[in-house]
């Protein structure tokens, strides 16, 4: 029955195409992104960084945060123990002005990044209200205090991150303990003993050229994970916790959020030519490791593949918790669709996605309903790594989600011309339709404006802890409208490098009423919500136990 009402839903919907204007230059986004140089020598220049949205302000409007990478003079500098020179181009922010223009603050609001900037994210990790930022890089990690009238106080030593110097990637916040505080994970790339940065680069064949060398063949690293001690300060229990013992890997992007549904954040990480990792939380302090048992570490061939990217959705409208990795050029991107008892099975091939996307090398994605019908799409940031290789420069790209079939349906631009990397999904000027900021390799980035024409409702919602960390990451929404129910939950890190808005957006189609809302809090209690307007953004604050 679930299925007709959600067909009926969706045919009620107006089908008109998916459309996207890039605005960057006019709306002041500009910044001049690089990673190492044009030839990409080393791996280290390979990979790019991302971008983050986030309301530092508090004006109800998404400011935009991105990160930028080095050179690789810098870069050895900073390996061999010397002290990075001062950078004003190493990150940027741009406060959200209202009407479709940004200003950049960056240096106004206090931020820098002397290191090789790789993931940006940003959480309120102290529940004061304020939104803080995270900063991860080959270097030092940098955890920036907001301090509630525009500026960033460096506190990363201060509250007690690791100042080694390491090849840190993505992260993500989430209360795996349940005391109300948001702990932090950091992924971990590759182990810098193990790679060779001088003159001239080790040389490997990729078909027929020369490239750079690596991940394969070169030692992986080992993430790190912070138990926040609710005073400003973290704790690195990696060891206590049981993930000490995992084996090193090449990781990218890990996501917290509830894998088996049993009320107990867990913990993803999508890793570089290794199996994926599973943490499941086991309630007693300690992770175990289930990706092989759980089906989300190799592709339906029983491959490791070289995993970028997680998007993470109720594509199909089962009220699970569905798992897309991006990966290498000539593969294909697998999707885990969970079944009843939290185990995956790989249904790229059966949906659409593994015959759309095995011309792309993908990082960024993201599940959004971008035409507000009521099914969550795909969007794919792509580019390859090698310059030489004809497929260098690659497209944005959406497919399009008909009742859990994919079908590509853009391509921005048409014909490509840039290498793409980090990208984060977020309705910046409010109107219900979802943007992208999308980063490329080189050059300045994409500010992808929703121009979809179209009479479909919808509607955000942003979630607000009271008991639970004020992010309300680990939360649980059900949304019952014209007796469809929609499925989602807040959640940090996912994309790649990158945080998306933080609000839950979900479209309606032709469906003009809600009939209820129903939050499951992180820390307990269920709450339901009824006086909830369509095409607009509701803040729904935690009551009760």
């Amino acid at each position: 029955m679930r299925y007709l009402l959600l067909a009926l839903f969706a045919a009620t919907a107006t089908p008109d195409l998916i459309q996207f204007t890039d605005v960057a230059t006019s709306a002041g986004i500009r910044a001049e992104m690089r990673c190492g140089g044009p030839e990409k020598k080393w791996i280290t220049e390979a990979n790019g960084s991302g971008a983050a949205w986030l309301d530092y302000d508090n004006d109800g409007l998404m400011d935009l945060l991105i990160v930028n990478g080095s050179s690789m003079d810098q870069l050895r500098k900073v390996v061999a123990g010397g002290v990075p020179e001062p950078s004003r181009t190493g990150v940027y922010l741009f406060h959200n002005l209202g009407h479709g223009k940004f200003e950049d603050v960056t240096q106004r609001a206090g931020l820098t990044n002397p290191y090789w900037g790789t993931g940006a994210n940003a959480v309120d990790y102290n529940n004061d209200g304020f939104t803080d930022i995270l900063i991860t890089n080959i270097g030092v990690d940098l955890l920036y205090k907001n301090n509630g009238d525009g500026t960033f106080t460096d506190v990363s030593a201060a509250a007690g991150l690791s100042r080694n110097v390491e090849w840190h990637t993505g992260s993500a916040f989430g209360d795996f303990d349940g005391d109300g505080f948001l702990d932090l994970y950091i992924a971990s790339y590759m182990d810098l003993r193990a790679l060779s940065l001088k003159e001239p680069a080790p040389v490997c064949p990729y078909m027929g050229f020369d490239a750079f060398c690596g991940p394969i063949g070169l030692k992986g690293g080992r993430g790190v994970l912070y138990r926040n001690n609710g005073n400003g300060t973290f704790t690195d229990v990696t060891k206590k916790v049981g993930l000490g013992d995992v084996r090193t890997a090449h990781s990218f992007t890990p996501v917290f959020d509830d894998f088996n549904h049993d009320g107990k954040i867990d913990l993803f990480v999508a890793n570089d030519s290794d199996p994926n990792f599973l943490f499941i939380n086991q309630g007693d302090g300690t992770f175990k490791e289930v990706g092989l048992e759980r089906g989300v570490a190799m592709n339906a061939d029983g491959r490791a593949q070289s995993n970028m990217g997680v998007a993470i959705g109720d594509f199909d409208h089962r009220g699970r918790i569905g798992v897309l990795t991006t990966t290498f050029f000539h593969d294909y991107f697998p999707l885990f669709q969970q079944d009843a008892g939290g185990f995956y099975d790989e249904v790229a091939a059966s949906s659409g996605v593994a015959s759309a996307t095995k011309d792309y090398l993908g990082w960024a994605c993201g599940f959004a309903d971008f035409d507000n019908d009521g099914q969550k799409d795909l969007w794919l940031a792509n580019g390859h790594v090698y310059p030489l290789s004809k497929n260098f420069n690659q497209p944005f790209t959406v497919l399009r989600n008909q009742g859990g079939q994919f079908k590509s349906v853009l391509q921005y631009p048409s014909t490509p011309n840039n290498s793409y990397r980090g990208g984060c999904a977020g309705d910046f000027d409010n109107d219900g339709r979802i943007d992208v900021a999308v980063i490329p390799i080189a050059g300045n980035p994409l500010l992808l404006h929703n121009e979809t024409v179209n009479t479909n409702s919808w509607v955000g919602l942003q979630l607000r802890g009271t008991k639970s960390n004020r992010d309300a990451i680990g939360a649980s929404v059900q949304i019952s409208a014209c007796s469809v129910t929609q499925f989602d939950t807040v959640r940090n890190g996912g994309s790649y490098l990158s945080r998306n808005d933080p609000r839950l957006h979900f479209g309606l189609g032709a469906c003009k009423k809600i009939d209820r809302v129903t939050v499951k809090w992180p820390r307990g209690g269920t709450q339901v919500v009824t006086d909830v307007p369509v095409n607009a953004y509701r803040v729904i604050e935690e009551t009760g136990r």
